[in-house]
């Protein structure tokens, strides 16, 4: 059957609709070049051996400019030979000098063996002696010391290595420093937050060791679509960059469909699923959740044994062997569909797939791109079903579909300034080289304010002249991970650990009685040791989910920045927040239906971070509810923030005021939800006024009448959805957007 075909069968079955938008992508062509410089022999002998004769546009642009020396950002979509542009130069110069180095950065394991895979292409016809290596936590410490004695020529790695493993212990890898002339940091729109904000300062940790070994590496990075490429690879490495965002691959033509179900959409995707694997199409579906996933992969083994055999589920959790075996499958042809959570979204090579079904929008423009772009890698027309849930940014792009095709992708943002990581890499970098005042690398002058807290907090020591500094620990690197700020709880359960958590959101997620889930497994959680920093919990099996009723409350450190939206002061800065988990209640997890209220005696979880906040003079309206129409206009706002940052609104935290005693009048306040903040509240300071004019589509265009969960309704909000005012929140934001506030109210 032909692509088109399926699409007129899925328009015309009642039990599929309703098919609200169809929008088509031609194919486009390919475009060639070749390099200023030709390419080595040896170099093209091995592309002919992989059955590439030409190179396209942007790979020959991308040579020329690495080949000048510069570092590079390529922004181009999936499937079009990203790695030929920095697999090239690196080979061509260990070709030159078999001492050269280079350390290929990954955030995902299947990656890694992805690009060993097509190393080896290379290694056929250029036999030198062991060209590439993983170093990873899957490395047994027997392989780890042999590569440690014998370093390979391209070592592939990931963050959490070179934080734990090649930072620290930089004495010995001297010889692959000394030698070390690229860095190739892959996938780098998935270093944002909090753990862009660590890699930030892991990068300028390798930067200071190449220093102290003589040599200064080249960076290369990938990304897929986003606002801020150059933005994003110079603020994660403190580097310069230039930008390649012109692909010249050539791209199969791919059709869009957009449906909103008025039954469940887990049912819609279901049958769609077996509909598109029984005709013959192999098809991916991307979910929002673990549990999900799992769910549609029983449903479809319930409802059509006759394909079980011949489809997977795929998420993490998965052991590592499991989850090559389901990539190995999918590219031998052997699975003919997959159900997967965000765990395949990025550039693993899976093979020919037709059918992307998104389970929900993904939360982002670029995650869709991402995920649609793991179909139609052979150049066949491919299909994307996009199924909508009952969630705000679901139902904008239902009700404004062709929005999506004309809205840019979102900026991906983190803050190397967070205080707090800053401190814990400062101690790590001591540790590793010891700081002075002219260090190549870190403002040491600048940063003494925070050295000296360091000091105080016995984490750093003084030098004799006062110079310089020393870690007190010799390896702090072991007390840090890179994907959270604060302390560290172990959740445990009667066979053992089963997980983790980061301090500033354990009161919030893991209180006694809440639910955990892990491996789809529910857990319930039964205690809180916060002195030993251990969360108790034993499984169950239960048809509920937890929810935690909170308040919220916040106090203004400072100003950074502040400004005048249509007549409305706009301020951006930092934050003292104060979250209280007072109780939680219990939902149905099918029906969301409220099942029951329990009370908790827990302290208040207080935090540092960033954020925007809004001084609204606000006028009351004849019916209108102050607490209301600020809470509707703050849920909706964080519900649109996801459009212009890359992040969820999970990221995201609010408080609103109908009078403010600090501010001294009605106000709203929008922080990011991190400790020391993550950069998401400022880009949407940034972006003012098309995040307030996103805001009011999104609240205008919903057709209800009170507010929903596809408008104004948070189904995080810590009082439970209320009040909430729909018509004050549109009536306020219309007012602003026109200028025509009344500042006397």
């Amino acid at each position: 059957m032909e692509i088109r075909k399926l699409i007129e069968r899925i328009k015309e079955r009642p039990d599929l609709q309703e098919v609200v938008y169809h929008h088509y992508i031609p194919p486009k062509p390919p475009s060639f070049g070749d390099p200023e410089r030709p390419l080595r022999e040896e170099v093209t002998r091995a592309l002919r051996s992989m059955g590439i004769g030409k190179l396209y546009s942007h790979q020959a642009k991308g040579i020329d400019l690495i080949r000048e020396g510069k570092n590079i950002v390529v922004m181009t979509p999936t499937a079009s030979g990203k790695s030929l542009i920095y697999n090239i130069p690196v080979m061509e110069a260990i070709l030159e000098d078999p001492s050269s180095r280079a350390i290929y950065i990954f955030p995902l394991k299947g990656l890694e063996q992805d690009q060993l895979k097509a190393l080896g292409g290379f290694a056929r016809e250029i036999p030198l002696e062991g060209l590439s290596a993983i170093y990873d936590g899957d490395t047994t410490q027997y392989r780890r010391k042999k590569i440690r004695e014998s370093p390979p020529n391209i070592l592939l790695t990931n963050p959490d290595m070179i934080h734990l493993a090649l930072n620290p212990f930089h004495e010995k890898w001297r010889d692959f420093f000394r030698g070390l002339k690229f860095v190739i940091v892959d996938e780098i729109h998935t270093y944002r937050g909090i753990f862009g904000s660590h890699v930030a300062q892991i990068m300028r940790r390798l930067r200071r060791i190449c220093n102290h070994y003589g040599s200064n590496p080249q960076f290369i990075a990938c990304s897929a679509t986003i606002a801020n490429p150059k933005e994003l690879a110079e603020r994660l490495t403190g580097l310069p960059f230039e930008v390649i965002s012109k692909s010249g691959a050539p791209a199969g033509g791919r059709h869009f469909l957009f449906l909103n179900p008025f039954i469940s959409p887990y049912t819609v995707a279901t049958k769609l699923f077996i509909t598109c694997v029984r005709s013959g199409f192999k098809t991916i579906a991307f979910t929002k959740a673990r549990k999900i996933t799992e769910l549609i992969h029983r449903w479809v083994r319930d409802g059509a044994p006759d394909i079980g055999g011949r489809i997977s589920s795929y998420r993490a959790g998965f052991l590592p062997s499991e989850r090559r075996e389901i990539e190995q499958r999918l590219f031998r042809g052997e699975l003919e569909g997959v159900i997967s959570t965000s765990a395949l979204e990025l550039g693993v090579d899976i093979g020919g797939l037709d059918v992307c079904i998104l389970v929900g929008y993904p939360g982002t423009i670029s995650s869709t791109w991402q995920r649609s772009g793991r179909v139609g890698r052979h150049g066949q027309e491919a299909l994307i079903v996009m199924i909508a849930l009952n969630d705000a940014l679901d139902q904008y792009f239902m009700r404004h579909p062709e929005e999506f095709f004309r809205r840019p992708s979102e900026a991906a943002v983190l803050n190397p300034e967070n205080p707090f990581i800053l401190k814990i890499h400062l101690t790590c970098a001591a540790a590793e080289i010891y700081l002075r005042e002219d260090d190549g690398i870190y403002n040491v002058p600048g940063l003494k304010p925070l050295l000296e807290e360091l000091e105080r907090e016995e984490r750093l020591r003084r030098g004799r002249r006062g110079d310089i500094w020393f870690s007190r620990r010799r390896y702090p690197q072991r007390l840090t991970g890179i994907r959270e700020i604060g302390e560290t709880y172990t959740i445990l359960s009667d066979t053992g650990p089963i997980g983790e958590s980061s301090g500033p959101r354990v009161l919030y997620e893991l209180y006694p009685g809440a639910i955990y889930l892990h491996h789809g497994r529910q857990y319930i959680v039964t205690g809180l040791d916060r002195e030993k920093r251990r969360v108790l919990c034993r499984e169950t099996d239960v048809d509920y989910y937890t929810q935690p009723l909170s308040t919220e409350e916040t106090g203004i450190d400072s100003v950074v920045e502040e400004k005048a939206v249509k007549g409305v002061t706009v301020s951006f800065g930092n934050l003292k927040v104060k979250e209280t988990v007072h109780g939680y209640v219990k939902r149905h997890i099918y029906t969301q239906e409220l099942l029951s209220r329990h009370p908790l005696d827990l302290p208040p979880a207080v935090f540092t971070t960033t954020g925007v906040w809004m001084k609204i003079p606000l006028k009351l309206e004849e019916g209108m509810d102050p607490a209301g129409t600020l809470h509707a206009m703050e849920h909706a706002m964080i519900a649109t923030l996801p459009l212009f940052a890359l992040c969820d609104r999970s990221d995201l935290g609010g408080v609103s005021y109908p009078f403010n005693p600090e501010l001294g009048c009605p106000a709203i306040f929008i922080y990011d939800g991190h400790e020391g903040g993550a950069g998401l509240t400022k880009r949407g300071y940034e972006v003012m006024e098309e995040w307030l004019a996103t805001t009011l589509k999104l609240v205008r265009g919903c057709a209800c009448e009170r507010g929903c969960p596809s408008c104004v309704q948070d189904p995080r909000c810590g009082n439970l959805n209320t009040p909430l005012d729909k018509a004050g929140a549109v009536m306020v934001l219309e007012g602003w957007i026109k200028g025509k506030l009344d500042l006397s109210g």
